[in-house]
Parts: C-alpha cells; sequence; structure tokens
C-alpha cells in the first residue's frame, strides 16, 4: 500500500511538472511582431515584473500566412531548410512551420543570398516566416532563450521604436550574396566600404547617439560643408525628434548631389543630399533644422538650431 502510495505521488509530481508549459519559466525578453508594419520590437521588463521596456527594434518581412496571437519559442537552428529548396540562418520557430530567421540562401553558404529578397525587408514578402537581417535575427538567436512569447498582431499605432532601413544592395556589386549585416569576420560588406565604395578616413566619421538610455552607433558623412547621414540614420534621428521620416530608395539619379523629396506627418520638405556609389546621405541640417555645425574630437558633433537649442553626437 505504501509503495502505491509512493508511485502514486511521483505521478503527481511528474504532471505537475508537464503541466507547466516551457514559456512558464522566466525570460528576459518578450517579442512583438506589428504585421502590419513588418516591425519586430524586443521589450525587457519593468520594475513591476511587466513586459514594457522597448529595448530593440528591427525590420523584418511577413507574409499573408503569418499567424496572429501569442506564442512561445520551441526550438533553435544555426541553419534551416526553407520552403523552395532555399535555407536560413540562425532560425527560432515560433509555433509550427513558422520561424524568425534571415533572408533566404540558395545554399548553406553565406555567400548565396537572395539579395533580391533582402531588398524586400520592411515589405511583405514572406511564405509566413518572419524575415530579418542576419544580425537582428541572430540577436533573437542569442539573447532570446526557448520559451520566450511572440506576440504577433496588425497595428496601424506607431511602434515605440523606429528600427534601422536595411541598406539596399546592388545586384551587381561582387558582394551581393553577402548579408551585409553578417558580423562573420569573411564578410566582405566588412571594413570601411559602404556600398563597395571605399571612403576617404576623414569623410566618414564614426558617432554614437543616445536613445531612450541606450547608445546607437551612426555615422556621419562629411564632405566640405556638408554633414549627412543614410537613410536608416535619418529615421532613427527623426524617429528621436518626434514623427516617421519616409524618405526615397538610396537608388535615386545618377547625379553625385542634389535635393530631394521626404514626407513627415503628412508635410514634404526637400532636403539636401550627397551621393556616392550606391548610398544617399541626407543633410542632418534639412532633416533637423540644426544648422550650425561644430565638432571636435572630444566633443564629436553639435548642431544648433535658430533658438539656441542642440542636436549632440558623441563619438564612438
Amino acid at each position: 500500500m505504501k509503495k502505491q502510495y509512493m508511485i502514486g505521488l511521483i505521478l503527481v509530481l511528474l504532471c505537475s511538472i508537464f503541466a507547466f508549459p516551457v514559456q512558464a519559466a522566466e525570460k528576459p525578453y518578450a517579442i512583438d511582431v506589428n504585421l502590419t508594419q513588418n516591425i519586430v520590437t524586443v521589450y525587457s521588463k519593468d520594475a513591476d515584473g511587466e513586459y514594457t521596456i522597448a529595448e530593440q527594434a528591427f525590420v523584418c518581412s511577413v507574409g499573408p500566412e503569418t499567424p496572429s496571437g501569442t506564442f512561445y519559442t520551441s526550438s533553435k537552428y544555426e541553419w534551416r531548410p526553407l520552403f523552395g529548396n532555399v535555407y536560413g540562418q540562425y532560425a527560432t520557430r515560433i509555433t509550427g512551420s513558422i520561424l524568425f530567421h534571415s533572408v533566404p540562401y540558395l545554399e548553406q553558404d553565406k555567400s548565396t543570398l537572395e539579395w533580391w529578397e533582402y531588398n524586400k525587408l520592411g515589405t511583405s514578402a514572406s511564405m509566413g516566416c518572419v524575415r530579418l537581417t542576419v544580425e537582428d535575427v541572430k540577436w533573437i538567436y542569442d539573447n532570446c532563450p526557448i520559451g520566450t512569447a511572440v506576440t504577433m498582431y496588425y497595428s496601424d499605432e506607431v511602434e515605440p521604436l523606429i528600427p534601422e532601413t536595411p541598406q539596399i544592395i546592388d545586384g551587381d556589386s561582387v558582394n551581393s550574396g553577402w548579408d551585409p549585416t553578417d558580423p562573420d569576420p569573411e564578410n566582405p560588406w566588412s571594413g570601411e566600404s559602404v556600398m563597395g565604395v571605399e571612403f576617404a578616413e576623414e569623410e566618414l566619421i564614426e558617432t554614437t547617439l543616445p536613445i531612450l538610455g541606450f547608445t546607437k552607433n551612426v555615422t556621419v558623412y562629411h564632405k566640405g560643408d556638408f554633414y549627412g547621414l543614410n537613410s536608416s540614420n535619418a529615421r532613427l534621428i527623426w524617429g528621436l525628434l518626434g514623427t516617421p521620416l519616409l524618405l526615397p530608395n538610396d537608388l535615386v539619379g545618377d547625379a553625385a548631389g542634389g535635393e530631394v523629396s521626404i514626407f513627415h506627418n503628412t508635410i514634404t520638405n526637400t532636403v539636401s543630399y550627397y551621393k556616392n556609389g550606391s548610398m544617399l546621405y541626407y543633410s542632418i541640417a534639412d532633416l533637423t533644422g540644426f544648422t550650425d555645425v561644430t565638432f571636435a574630437e572630444s566633443d564629436g558633433f553639435i548642431f544648433t538650431n535658430a533658438s539656441d537649442k542642440t542636436l549632440s553626437l558623441s563619438l564612438r
């Protein structure tokens, strides 16, 4: 009788253990996926233990088969075969066949990226999975353990963070088979090249921008009296100043410089730009209204407007 009691007690304990799903354990982050805007936002916990602090935001591509609802990640794969005889890096299973993964590759080879699919990031383009740059999907792979909550939903409301927009890959570039964000030391995009174009040292100045208590790396392009930011960094600063910024495609015309229209909050502005290779750099002065620029090795950039307000970018 005692033996049967002990066996019963063990069974009850086992049932109690397995009755709690994997998501019951404490996780450092929760992930939201806005299916309307193709934005992934990672949240950490506040003082009350709620996931309310927006830590990271990534541009993604979902598709019409991406489900809505709350799910819990269940497995990870450094490489994963995908529908269509292609492969994804740093895949994390969300539910069923739906994964976070990189833009597809033709082979399990980092030099075989489908660059034309990479250029669709930010639009509905997947078979249902959530596609991200290698840098972003690897962050999830490395930092969000199995059992992390993923909530996917449709919404037009402005998200708490505006993610950087990935650069456009020129299919004629010798580097087009690589994701530009891949941290692999063999990545030909690494170094001082931007879109395959080498710049003089004094023309690209690495800086940091504090955002919501975090530090975000940006690159200021400097040529004569011109100080500019590429599209992703321009959106980053404009988001900090208040409203989303819509810029044209980075492959605009053949002129080395000129003016281009930008759109924010239903208003159209004209912004000067400088083009080198396939990358546009938009004038910080035109984007922000901070026209007087000073730069020092110790202080970085300080932009001042007519009201003596300042926007500072300190050196990385």
